[in-house]
């Protein structure tokens, strides 16, 4: 049995640096709640990340569409300046903050039970790189087991980004599970690859297809690190 996991809002809050930066930037021009506003930006920056990915939208331009969109969804305006402002706090807090605590625990138990795990991740590889080194996953993953978009080639939900770590790490997709949180970006391309998934809905999403392409939908980090250590009990 092998475990491949998304990172960003997987193995760690992705909410709480966006929600700091926001409080220090803009909390006394917006009164939203905190995570209806981080999913907002969520909806936006998958729209941005995939006309960036086609060449629809600059590279440099990504991260203030973004945050431009957030903001005008809720009726607030803001300058390219206080968005260069933004992406830096957010970046710091980014580097301020660990894996989810079931992580820990979930990463040491597959170590010490010798179960393969690895990561696969949508972004550039200097964002996601920085973002693996400030959260030491490699603790727990040696490199040829961290897998970033930008640098294979492929990107979720493109079922080639799961074929490429299936080749790689020479996985049998029947034996292989994938765990992340966005439905849209990790299940269809997983299963298209003949994986099984887990979908980490935390955030208490509602499906988006009247079937879900998830063979199990959890909801509570510490029920997926006890199901993985009975699925692997001796």
């Amino acid at each position: 049995m092998n475990f491949v996991f998304d990172i960003d809002d997987t193995l760690y809050d992705l909410m709480q640096p966006f929600i700091k930066a926001h409080e220090e930037m803009f909390a006394d021009r917006a009164s939203v709640d905190s995570t209806e506003l981080f999913i907002i930006s969520r909806k936006h920056s998958d729209v941005i990340l995939e006309q960036k990915y086609r060449g629809l939208i600059p590279s440099e331009d990504a991260f203030f569409e973004r945050v431009k969109r957030t903001y005008q969804e809720i009726g607030v305006a803001v300058s390219r300046e206080e968005t260069v402002r933004f992406e830096e706090r957010y970046r710091f807090w980014q580097g301020h903050f660990d894996v989810f605590p079931f992580t820990k625990m979930l990463f040491d138990l597959c170590v010490q039970r010798k179960i393969p795990i690895a990561v696969l991740t949508n972004g550039e590889s200097v964002c996601q790189r920085r973002k693996i080194h400030s959260l030491r996953l490699e603790r727990w993953f040696a490199p040829e087991r961290i897998f970033v978009s930008e640098e294979i080639g492929s990107r979720k939900p493109e079922v080639g980004a799961f074929l490429f770590v299936e080749k790689q790490l020479h996985y049998a997709p029947e034996d292989t599970w994938y765990v992340g949180d966005s439905y849209e970006a990790d299940m269809p391309g997983a299963k298209e690859a003949g994986w099984h998934t887990i979908w980490f809905n935390h955030r208490h999403r509602a499906c988006p297809d009247a079937v879900s392409l998830a063979d199990i939908e959890m909801q509570n980090g510490w029920e997926l690190l006890d199901m993985i250590r009975e699925w692997t009990a001796d």
